[in-house]
């Protein structure tokens, strides 16, 4: 589990976030599910780890969470996509790469086959190429309609609380894991939320999402995003729902709004047939 000292650390600076942390705060999270602001730390390290777990964390916070408007800001702040964990992934693989690896040499038996063979037939590029399914879903301010959508096709719903104080004290049993002569439970309850505080009234204002979580409830009852709330991140929300004929229709409505870039939208609509073909 993660130390106090080094939680306090991370909610007040979580650029320091290292790969190291995430182990730790998983596990953390494991025994205390309503942690949201370590909740949110540890969304942030799945993030620019470009985890394949990010999307089911995404949803899983979001389920956590009271407000996802402001959970909504949070993922599209600046704060939010910085690279420091990238950079650190980096450089592991560069340190691997530099490392000396013997291989012993071995004679290859080389036979003559026919380019019209089957062999050709099987070394299909396509096959290898990362399907729009499994990528992270990248949200930015103007997506403020794709993000409610993806939360509604999502299976997780808002966990209620039955008892705030349990949730509180949760907070108060994790900051006094470690050394009791470092900060009181109170001094330490309130460092997590004057920095929650400090966010919200420091979060990027240029472009306001949505003011609740009630008017983004009301867009998703929707049956089909209005043409003016489409965007490619929409599209590749319903493509990873597998819901195929929102996907395909999403796509027809860019290729109307975007003819510079139809081809590319019409790749992705024979993607999206092929898939249903063979699913």
């Amino acid at each position: 589990m993660v130390t106090k000292e080094r939680l306090h650390t991370l909610i007040a600076t979580p650029d320091e976030l290292s790969l190291n942390d995430l182990g730790d705060i998983q596990t953390t999270l494991e025994k205390y599910p309503y942690f949201q602001s370590l909740r949110s730390v540890f969304l942030k390290g799945l993030k620019l780890e470009n985890s394949p777990s990010y999307n089911q964390e995404l949803q899983r916070t979001a389920a956590h969470t009271s407000d996802r408007a402001v959970l909504f800001d949070y993922i599209t702040s600046k704060s939010f996509i910085q690279n420091r964990i990238s950079t650190e992934i980096k450089r592991q693989q560069e340190q691997l790469n530099s490392l000396e690896i013997e291989v012993e040499e071995f004679n290859v038996v080389q036979e003559d086959f026919n380019e019209n063979s089957d062999f050709t037939n099987v070394t299909d590029d396509d096959l290898f190429v990362k399907k729009d399914t499994d990528q992270t879903l990248n949200f930015e301010q103007s997506d403020a309609y794709s993000f409610s959508e993806w939360l509604k096709l999502t299976s997780l719903s808002p966990i209620k609380r039955s008892d705030e104080k349990s949730v509180a004290k949760e907070t108060d049993d994790i900051q006094d894991t470690s050394s009791e002569n470092s900060y009181s439970v109170e001094e330490s309850h309130q460092r997590s939320m004057d920095i929650i505080d400090k966010f919200l009234k420091t979060k990027p204002k240029k472009i306001k999402p949505v003011a609740s979580e009630t008017k983004i409830q009301n867009l998703a009852d929707q049956n089909m995003a209005p043409e003016q709330f489409m965007t490619e991140t929409l599209a590749k929300v319903y493509l990873a729902q597998k819901n195929y004929k929102k996907a395909i229709k999403a796509y027809e409505i860019l290729k109307l709004q975007y003819p510079e870039k139809s081809s590319f939208f019409a790749d992705q609509i024979q993607e999206i047939k092929n898939l249903q073909s063979n699913p």
